[in-house]
């Protein structure tokens, strides 16, 4: 007890056996030095280079393992992003091809439409498509008395002479009056309007002979008579006249019938601006040629007994409706130049087609045929519907909600458009 109380008692007991101890452990690692030393002395050279060769060898390997492998990553990305741009390259590739095909097949479906058009067409409208048939002759200025054929005059062989010629009709007498026929197309627009020329529903302002006659004998044309044909109807439609255009050459007329027959389509006008561009499909559907492209298309035996029993026209019309002989030409084409007032397309017509609706790619109506270029079979001309759609308006046709009024419609207009070539 004596003894702890006096340890406790000294303050640099504790510190002196901690130096102690450091002494012994530095001892104890000198001496382990030395003995490292001895061991280091007692090893050879060549074992000492060796070993040192073998140390900067593994690390060297290892450096040059990690410089590879560093390469080889940079190469890996590199090729990583030259595949990346080349997917992004295929995949732009198969888009476009993609783009090419959808655009491929998009053709191929328009050339089938537009190849198909024509017959569409026919199947849809061409009973609503009209051959306009009448006659017509001048009375005196003043008087109203017809004018007729000089006194009857025989030739040789006994038949009656009867000339046309405006220094042989004359108001006197009782011979035949002077009477002339003609024949076009028209179409049908719904609520029994019929458009056509001007020149069909008024046919002496581009007959010649009539012309010289009103300037001759001061004389005015009179209707007779204006009747239509339509496809698949045994008798003919009495028309009357509504209205007619001063600059254009359209006209409207009416069915004069109490109830239009079902069996007539409507056909649809275009109001779209768009959908009239050169090199843009068009079928023209009519009656080029009238009754004698009609007989040409019978047996040769069957054509010339009508012609045999119907000595005019107008009677062999008659006979070809009683039969169901009566349907449109249709001729497909492109619009091959633009006017403002004019549509010029390559759809092979002729005279009697005058009056014939023009269709567009969109299956409705563009324009109304109106003169072919005679000496270029490939230069047609209509007048653009969108100058008819006032005209019918005034002639008190509704147009079906989808159609819009134009700015500029052919009520507006004054003045005759020329001719060019034949009806």
């Amino acid at each position: 007890m004596l003894i702890e109380l006096r340890r406790l008692s000294d303050p640099t007991a504790g510190l002196k056996a901690a130096i102690e101890d450091a002494v012994a452990g530095a001892d104890i690692a000198l001496d382990a030095l030395d003995f490292t030393r001895e061991l280091v002395r007692e090893i050879k050279p060549s074992t000492k280079l060796i070993t040192l060769a073998i140390a900067i060898a593994l690390v060297g390997g290892m450096l040059y393992l990690g410089f590879a492998m560093y390469k080889e990553l940079q190469r890996s990305r590199r090729l990583i992003d030259e595949q990346r741009v080349q997917l992004g390259q295929m995949r732009e590739q198969v888009s476009r091809t993609n783009d090419q095909l959808t655009n491929i097949d998009e053709s191929t479906r328009q050339l089938q439409a537009s190849l198909s058009l024509a017959v569409k067409l026919r199947t849809d409208y061409g009973s609503g498509v009209c051959l306009i048939a009448g006659s017509f002759y001048f009375v005196e200025t003043g008087t109203g008395r017809p004018l007729r054929y000089s006194e009857a005059q025989m030739n040789d062989s006994g038949g009656v002479i009867q000339s046309g010629a405006p220094e042989s009709l004359t108001p006197e007498g009782n011979a035949a009056i002077a009477e002339y026929e003609f024949v076009g197309s028209g179409f049908h627009v719904g609520q029994g309007f019929v458009v056509t020329n001007r020149h069909i529903a008024q046919p002496w302002i581009a007959d010649d002979r009539a012309l010289s006659i009103g300037g001759s004998l001061k004389a005015q044309p009179r209707l007779k008579r204006l009747i239509a044909y339509f496809p698949n109807i045994a008798e003919a439609i009495p028309l009357k006249f509504k209205v007619a255009a001063q600059r254009d050459d359209l006209a409207v007329c009416s069915l004069d019938v109490p109830e239009v027959p079902q069996a007539i389509p409507v056909l649809p006008l275009e109001t779209e601006p768009d959908a009239v561009a050169v090199g843009k499909s068009v079928v023209m559907m009519g009656y080029p040629s009238g009754p004698d492209r009609l007989l040409a298309l019978l047996d040769d035996a069957e054509s010339r007994g009508i012609q045999q029993r119907y000595s005019t026209p107008m009677a062999q019309l008659a006979y070809l409706a009683e039969t169901k002989r009566i349907q449109p030409l249709t001729t497909q084409g492109n619009i091959t130049d633009l006017d403002v007032r004019r549509i010029v397309y390559d759809a092979r017509t002729a005279e009697g087609g005058s009056g014939a609706p023009l269709f567009g790619p969109s299956g409705r109506v563009i324009g109304v045929n109106f003169a072919v270029f005679t000496e270029n079979q490939a230069s047609n001309f209509a007048v653009p519907i969108r100058f008819g759609l006032g005209l019918l308006e005034r002639a008190g046709w509704k147009a079906p909600a989808r159609e819009t009024k134009e700015p500029e419609t052919a009520a507006q207009s004054s003045g005759h458009a020329g001719q060019s070539g034949t009806r």
